[in-house]
């Protein structure tokens, strides 16, 4: 492996014909580069049905885009990809994923959720091999082409195919995987309950209001927020439980040969159904067309009352669609905040008006939504008026 040292950080990996500058949040040292190659060379040749090398050569590696965790991800190209034994991956890259922290343990949630979406028929990426002692998963790569980017070329008629896709498989998600199951993933021990909701919600509190816009928050109206807070989050915690992806929007689904593939499922938990559909539909990342928004969510019922021969009232979904798209999105502004304030990441910020857009249209249907928005347009201000 090669890597160009500068300073004491390894700060440039080899690519394909040209060195790749990481973001600062991605910098490792030139010690950490090498223990990780190491590991990954040793992991790749653990897949192999071949016989060793004496020694294999070590991989390059090219970051990728991440998420706002503190996992992170590299594509990695290396002659030891010849000894994997499925023969569709020789020539091909992988990717890594690294963890904050080693594994202690002999599994691993991703691990063991991946294995329950792939028992349903979820399309997920193909798990090649893994070292948890050295925190490292290797994976199928699926390229760069997220769902939003895939859509800022396509037309309204591709785009509805891929949405229609992309709540099918959230059916399958939602019905399938919330059969019982041996072993039983993690996910069905973990639940969207009012505790998890509200501290979502005063995450939001504390890195948008108090953090980013640096507004102080008197006391009065701190127990107000959490009282309006604690509603919000209980009316959506009534709801029957599915076991839900957590995190799907387009980010987390990748455009590959034509068909989606989901990614990021490792928070999984039980929560309401509405909560994945609001992710999908009120995209921090991509604003749909109103009159598509409608479709969807129709679709997704229809077919939600087709695999459960069970009629659902519109009325009552749609207001719980809007109230978890409320709770959904100030959550994911609080994040936003919180990669800006907390690891000086910025890019994230042009993120948050289109996300406050969906909360005041909300906020103002819902005549118990009033008194939460009085708060939100007596502390947000410019640039991220709620007014």
């Amino acid at each position: 492996m090669s890597v160009a040292r500068k300073g004491k950080t390894g700060e440039h990996f080899e690519g394909d014909s040209a060195h790749s500058r990481l973001e600062p949040s991605l910098t490792m040292t030139v010690d950490e580069l090498e223990k990780l190659a190491q590991a990954v060379s040793a992991a790749i040749s653990s897949t192999s049905s071949s016989p060793a090398r004496s020694k294999p050569e070590l991989p390059r590696f090219q970051p990728l885009p991440g998420d706002a965790s503190d996992r992170r991800y590299y594509r990695v190209r290396t002659a030891s990809l010849s000894h994997i034994g499925s023969s569709d991956l020789v020539g091909q890259s992988i990717v890594v994923m690294k963890l904050a922290e080693p594994c202690r343990g002999t599994d691993l949630p991703f691990l063991q959720i991946h294995r329950h979406l792939e028992r349903i028929g979820t399309p997920v990426p193909r798990v090649i091999g893994c070292d948890l002692g050295a925190g490292i998963v290797l994976l199928e790569d699926l390229g760069d082409v997220t769902l939003q980017m895939f859509l800022r070329d396509a037309d309204r008629q591709t785009a509805r195919k891929m949405y229609i896709r992309a709540v099918d498989i959230l059916l399958n998600m939602h019905t399938a995987g919330s059969r019982a199951t041996r072993p039983e993933p993690p996910a069905f021990r973990i639940f969207f309950d009012v505790e998890k909701f509200v501290w979502e919600l005063e995450f939001f509190l504390e890195h948008m209001i108090r953090g980013l816009l640096g507004q102080p928050v008197s006391e009065r109206d701190a127990a107000e927020f959490g009282r309006q807070f604690t509603a919000l989050s209980t009316v959506l915690t009534r709801e029957p439980r599915v076991f839900t992806h957590r995190d799907y929007h387009s980010r987390n689904i990748m455009v590959h040969q034509g068909e989606l593939r989901i990614l990021d499922f490792q928070d999984a938990r039980m929560g309401l159904c509405q909560y994945d559909l609001a992710s999908l539909l009120r995209d921090s990342y991509v604003t749909l067309d109103e009159d598509l928004v409608e479709e969807l969510i129709e679709y997704y019922v229809t077919a939600k009352e087709r695999r459960e021969s069970t009629a659902i009232d519109r009325g009552t979904f749609r207001r719980l669609f809007d109230l978890t798209a409320v709770q959904r999105n100030l959550k994911a502004i609080g994040t936003f905040s919180y990669q800006m304030m907390g690891k000086g990441n910025p890019a994230y910020l042009a993120y948050i008006k289109p996300t406050l857009r969906y909360v005041r249209a909300n906020v103002a249907r819902y005549p118990e939504l009033h008194a939460l928005g009085s708060l939100l347009c007596k502390y947000l201000i410019p640039p991220y008026s709620f007014d």
